[in-house]
């Protein structure tokens, strides 16, 4: 499943991913304007803490967190050591981040950033980022755009980097159009092959449906 599109189809598909793009940023604007984020715990996830004290990876270099909403897994990670990258397609989470961070933590202020951008189409290229994070974030786009998010891991992760990630499983209703595509069963192993490797694979504890937490690596070379 990794994507195999041509240039010619890329440049084809531009109109449908800007407006695709500009639908996705004005749901999640409305979706924070509303109050409407329970995912905004402000609590880095368990799994989160458990991969970084697992000692795979230095504290140190890059690492993404992509959909970061209001970065309370961007100031965990900066926290740690490392630079660390939010990347986020609505203004006003990142309104949140930037204030929060002020506000509690502004000795990080030159290792946390935060930036607006869509997660199929990131501004940067070979960035070698040791860690890419996504918490429910990959999980809400629709299948066409999926091999353009899977891209932008593959170029941006460092050889040995690890990508971890945390995304229901498919809808079992999927005439409920609001709610996450989320992933068949496979897809993930797939979709990456062969430049990452799946190691791990854990059912989470059920969110609204059921979930899972993924790791990935891109091997060393």
């Amino acid at each position: 499943m990794a994507d195999s599109t041509s240039m010619a189809d890329k440049y084809h598909q531009l109109p449908q991913r800007r407006a695709a793009t500009a639908a996705a940023r004005q749901r999640w604007e409305s979706r924070y304007r509303e109050g409407c984020t329970p995912w905004d715990t402000q609590t880095t996830p368990p799994e989160v803490v458990a991969f970084w004290q697992s000692g795979r990876l230095p504290r140190a270099g890059i690492a993404l967190d992509l959909g970061c909403g209001p970065g309370t897994n961007v100031r965990y990670l900066a926290r740690l050591g490392l630079t660390a990258v939010g990347v986020e397609i609505a203004g006003a989470p990142l309104q949140v981040a930037r204030r929060r961070l002020a506000a509690q933590e502004p000795e990080l202020a030159d290792r946390a950033h935060f930036l607006c951008a869509d997660v199929t189409t990131l501004p940067f290229h070979n960035l070698a980022a040791a860690y890419i994070l996504d918490v429910g974030c990959f999980h809400s786009l629709p299948p066409d755009l999926r091999p353009w998010y899977v891209q932008n891991i593959i170029v941006n992760l460092a050889p040995g980097g690890y990508y971890q990630l945390y995304a229901f499983d498919s809808d079992p209703d999927p005439s409920q159009a609001s709610s996450p595509v989320g992933f068949a069963p496979g897809e993930i192993a797939a979709r990456f092959a062969p430049h990452l490797t799946l190691i791990e694979e854990v059912i989470a504890h059920p969110d609204r449906r059921p979930c899972r937490w993924y790791l990935l690596q891109r091997p060393p070379t």
